[in-house]
This record gives structure tokens, sequence and C-alpha cells, in this order.
């Protein structure tokens, strides 16, 4: 089963039917349903870490909604595509979809589809702004004076990309976050934990004083002195998330946002 619970958000013709498959999983919360145009509001409101989408959608264009969401959301959902005929499946997986299948999929067999696209730590929808992301977390790292010598600071550039688009990561960082780094770095969870603390600790004793209290403020236990680990990757993927929705915002400007919608027909 997954490692961690994660959120799903049915569009379907027939989110019943589906909401009552996925309650059946223990570690899937089902957030609801919607079966036309009231569903790209749910996505956009609720952030679920899945979207479970039905290629046949009252007033909305589903495809051009896989498009639309790789466009305009900083954190996309992972997305099932469940396509009526084979030849939507390959169109779905090429706009953006992490996992395709027919719409009369047995249940055990979608079930075992969800589970292993669960495991992948990006959405496909999230990669045409990765550079974007990368960017943007390896100027907050120079901002804060994280030493560049150390392995951590890569690690902690990598993760603070990560979390910001696919922040269910950050639900448990030692069986989902760590893992994954280690198998991008060639190393293992252990010395990624490691790494990434021996880096936070060098920040708060030689970094930028200025950046540190600009970004962090009051946050920090002032006991302790400096962040955990979590805390420290958690507050600089948030910056990295709102400074992406900000660039993301401004490259789309004032484009109308439909959604999906069906074109009204001459």
């Amino acid at each position: 089963m997954l490692n961690a619970k994660r959120s799903v958000y049915i569009a379907a013709m027939e989110p019943l039917r589906f909401e009552a498959l996925l309650g059946l999983a223990e570690d899937l919360n089902v957030l609801g349903g919607g079966s036309g145009e009231e569903t790209a509001r749910a996505v956009r409101a609720l952030c679920p870490d899945f979207l479970l989408l039905d290629g046949v959608l009252a007033g909305v264009d589903s495809l051009a909604f896989l498009e639309q969401m790789s466009a305009e959301m900083p954190a996309p959902p992972r997305v099932l595509y469940l396509a009526r005929e084979q030849a939507w499946i390959r169109m779905a997986l090429q706009k953006g979809a992490d996992a395709a299948a027919r719409w009369n999929s047995d249940e055990t067999g979608l079930l075992r589809l969800i589970e292993e696209t669960a495991r992948k730590p990006l959405p496909r929808l999230a990669e045409p702004w990765e550079k974007e992301r990368d960017s943007i977390a390896e100027k907050y790292a120079a901002f804060l004076g994280i030493p560049q010598g150390y392995r951590g600071e890569q690690y902690i550039c990598r993760a603070a990309s990560v979390l910001a688009c696919a922040p269910q990561l950050g639900a448990s960082y030692a069986g989902l976050l760590y893992p994954y780094l280690a198998s991008v770095f060639d190393t293992s969870p252990q010395a990624v934990e490691k790494a990434i603390r021996t880096a936070v600790e060098a920040t708060w004793l030689r970094g930028s004083l200025n950046a540190i209290q600009s970004l962090f403020g009051y946050s920090v236990d002032a006991e302790r002195g400096k962040p955990t680990n979590a805390e420290f990757l958690s507050m600089i993927s948030g910056h990295v998330r709102r400074e992406l929705s900000h660039r993301m915002e401004k490259k789309a400007g004032e484009a109308p946002k439909n959604w999906g919608k069906m074109p009204e027909l001459a």
C-alpha cells in the first residue's frame, strides 16, 4: 500500500462509483468528486495529491484541462486518466497524465495503478516548470548563504524544488523525501538526512543573518537556535512555491482561465 495517506479528487461522470472503490483503500483520502465544470474550481481549491480524471466530462475538454493545470498550478496533482477509447490513452500521456487506463478497467487493477502512480515523486504536469523551480531554489540557497562546498546544499536545493510542486512528499521525510533524494544522488537516505542537517547547522553559523531573519522570521524555536531539517526545507520550499506561482501568473497575464471548458458550437 501507499507510504503516506494521499488525497484524491474524482472528476468523472459517475464519481460515486469510483468514490466507493477508493473508499476501500485505507491509504487514500477521497476529498470529493464532480462531473462537470465545477471540477476545475474544486481542483484549484483543494489541491489534491491525485486527480482521477474521466475522459468524458460535462462541458469540459479533459485534454485541455490537463494542459491548463500544468500552466496554472504551481503544485499540480498526479493524474490518472480514464479513457473510453484506447487511442485517448496515448493522447492523455502526451498531455501530461502520469498514467492512463481504460474507463472499464477492473477494480483491483485500477487500485494497483493508483498505488504505482503514488510512488512517483513528481507529477508529469510539473516537468515544464522544473528548471524554473530549480533556479528559484538555488537563488534562495545562495541568498541564505548555504555553503556550496557542502553536499547537503545540493540536497537542499533539490528538495526545495521538489517540495514546491509535490508537497505531499513532506508527509514523511524518512519514508518519502530522503529515499527520493538518495535515488537521485546515488546515496543512502541516512546520508541525505545527515548532509542536510550539517548544511543547516553551517548556514546558521556562517550564513547571512539578515537573509535568515527575512525568510524565517520568528518561526524557529529560539531555544534550539536553528530549525530542524523539516522546518528548514518547508520554509524554503514555501518561498519557492510562492515565487513560482507569481511567475506563472505573470506569464499567464490576463488570459481567461477557462480550464478546459468546451468551445461553444457555432
